[in-house]
């Protein structure tokens, strides 16, 4: 670990931010972008919107922030970005897993093709919980070299409890004991339900994004017990006007990107103490329930 460190100047740090060409995932970008001695890494799927934003942040005064590409759907997109970090920096100090997809009703947006419920579990699950997991793996090595290392993940209430209709789906995820091999067979489980027309007498809810991100904020709460120096946890962003909901939102994306920015920077004292496996809300711990 001391030759990766060493790659780096006293002090450095660096981020990546995916999903950051658009929405919050650019605020989040533009927020630690703004900040000195912080190399902020816009990791996304499309990479004239990438190239974009970038320009977008460096004329507003973000000056270490750059584009490499990532895809949710693809392993071996994480596995070249994990690569090239290493090679060029050798750490990660905060990963910001905000990239995600979500189907929405077309008769409420009237912009999207529609796709029925059994084609959108799969998807919905490879990118948002699969694709998440596979690139947090891959960097895992990476923030465990930082000083004070930092996972915040990106959720939403569409993943509060309340939404499992049985109470075994609920001590499932919540088990203090669930371990990622359970989590992962679950989540496939559900897809599996789901394709099969069985989700809803399985205790399963009507939203494949709503179950990608009960999957995503027991993911945080696993890995924040299993890696006790990596700060992990979840955000609920709020509902947002962003590209993934036709702009619908009642709250601009820079406000729902404020509580990852200040998780990802935060000083860690005795005013502000370490915190990890919890879920946030505008600054707030919040129950899971949404109660």
């Amino acid at each position: 670990s001391f030759s990766l460190a060493a790659k780096m100047p006293a002090g450095h740090r660096v981020a990546v931010v995916t999903g950051a060409n658009k929405g919050i995932g650019k605020e989040i970008a533009r927020k630690l972008g703004s900040v000195p001695n912080l190399t902020t890494i816009l990791a996304c799927r499309n990479k004239a919107l990438g190239a974009a934003a970038v320009k977008e942040l460096q004329a507003a005064g973000c000056g270490d922030v750059l584009f490499h590409p990532f895809d949710l759907a693809d392993e071996q997109s994480a596995k070249a970005l994990s690569v090239f970090v290493t090679d060029k920096y050798g750490q990660v100090d905060i990963l910001v897993n905000n990239a995600a997809i979500c189907f929405n009703d077309p008769t409420l947006y009237g912009k999207v093709a529609h796709t029925p419920f059994k084609q959108q579990a799969a998807i919905t699950v490879q990118n948002n919980f699969f694709g998440t997991l596979a690139l947090t793996k891959e960097l895992l090595p990476l923030l465990r070299v930082s000083a004070s290392p930092r996972i915040i993940n990106i959720a939403s209430a569409a993943g509060r409890l309340s939404i499992l209709k049985s109470q075994e789906k609920v001590d499932f995820f919540t088990s203090p004991d669930l371990q990622v091999p359970d989590l992962e067979k679950m989540m496939t489980q559900f897809v599996q339900d789901v394709e099969n027309g069985v989700h809803a007498e399985k205790g399963w809810p009507n939203t494949c994004y709503g179950t990608s991100k009960i999957g995503l904020i027991a993911l945080t709460k696993v890995l924040a017990r299993d890696e006790p120096k990596i700060m992990v946890n979840s955000v609920d962003p709020g509902y947002c006007a962003t590209d993934q909901n036709a702009n619908q939102g009642d709250r601009p994306a820079e406000l729902g990107a404020r509580t990852a920015a200040a998780l990802s920077l935060m000083q860690v004292n005795e005013e502000t103490p370490f915190q990890s496996g919890k879920h946030f809300y505008d600054g707030k711990e919040i129950s899971w329930w949404y109660k």
